[in-house]
C-alpha cells in the first residue's frame, strides 16, 4: 500500500460554468492548455468520470486512464492505457494505492473529473491539490459555486496570464 497525492484540475468560466457548448474545452486558452500538459507530465495516472469519458477527447492518453463510472459499456475502447471501474472514489483510490505499480515513494493521481466527481472527492476529502483555471472571459452552462468549491483548501499561488487567473490551493489540515 502506497500513499498518494491527489491532485485535481478543473477550468471553470468567470461564472463558475465548468461547460461551453456542451464541453470543457471550449472554455480553455492556449496558456491554460500548456499548464494542463505541465501538470499531467508530473502525475502517474488520471482519474476521469463517466460523463467526462463520453463528453471529451480521451482517445489517446500518455499516462493510465482510470474511468469511474456505473455504466457497464466500454467508454474508451480505442485508449489501450484505460481502465473503467464500478467502485467509490474512496474504494478507487484505495486499489490504485494497493495495486498501481509506481517506482516513486508516492503515487501521483490526477482527477480531470467533471463537476459533480470532484466535488463528491472533495466532499469526502480525497483531493490533496486543486488546480483551478478561471476563464475571466467567457460564461457558460453547469454552474458551479467557485467558493463553496475551494472553502476547504488554502489558496497557495494566483497568477492571471492573458484571459484566464491560474490558481493552486492546498487542502486544509483537518
Amino acid at each position: 500500500m502506497k500513499p498518494l497525492i491527489v491532485t485535481a484540475n478543473l477550468i471553470v468560466g468567470q461564472d463558475g460554468s465548468t461547460t461551453l457548448n456542451g464541453s470543457s474545452t471550449a472554455l480553455s486558452t492556449a496558456p491554460d492548455r500548456l499548464r494542463f500538459h505541465q501538470l499531467r507530465d508530473h502525475q502517474e495516472l488520471i482519474i476521469i468520470g463517466g460523463n467526462t469519458a463520453r463528453r471529451e477527447p480521451y482517445k489517446r492518453t500518455p499516462i493510465p486512464l482510470y474511468i469511474l463510472t456505473h455504466a457497464k459499456i466500454r467508454l474508451q475502447p480505442k485508449n489501450q492505457l484505460a481502465k473503467q471501474f464500478q467502485l467509490t472514489p474512496a474504494q478507487l483510490l484505495a486499489e490504485i494505492s494497493n495495486n498501481f505499480q509506481s517506482e516513486q515513494p508516492q503515487i501521483k493521481v490526477l482527477v480531470e473529473a467533471g463537476p459533480n466527481l470532484l466535488i463528491q472527492m472533495i466532499d469526502q476529502s480525497l483531493i490533496d491539490y486543486l488546480y483551478l483555471t478561471v476563464n475571466l472571459d467567457k460564461q457558460g452552462e453547469n454552474k458551479i459555486s467557485i467558493s463553496n468549491l475551494v472553502e476547504n483548501f488554502e489558496l497557495l499561488e494566483s497568477e492571471k496570464i492573458e484571459d484566464c487567473e491560474f490558481r493552486k490551493y492546498k487542502k486544509l489540515a483537518s
